[in-house]
């Protein structure tokens, strides 16, 4: 079976190129979200705020185990 050099190359190229702008889009992405959630910002504050009110109910009502039955959920 003959090798087609030139699709291999074409699809490594393909592969690399997918990858670094993935890479790249994600990067600027997190530089926005982290701007967005800077010490401050509004949905810092809401985020916060969330954290406050799921540590004030661990608190408060502890780790609720649930009791599960045995065998599989239909």
């Amino acid at each position: 079976m003959p090798i087609n050099l030139e699709a291999i190359i074409e699809s490594a190229f393909e592969q690399a190129f997918s990858r670094a702008l993935e890479q790249t889009i994600q990067s600027k992405a997190e530089v926005l979200f982290k701007k967005a959630f800077e010490d401050g910002s509004s949905l810092s504050k809401i985020l916060e705020e969330e954290f406050e009110q799921g540590f004030q109910r661990f608190v408060d009502e502890g780790i609720q185990w649930e009791k599960k039955k045995p065998g599989f959920r239909k």
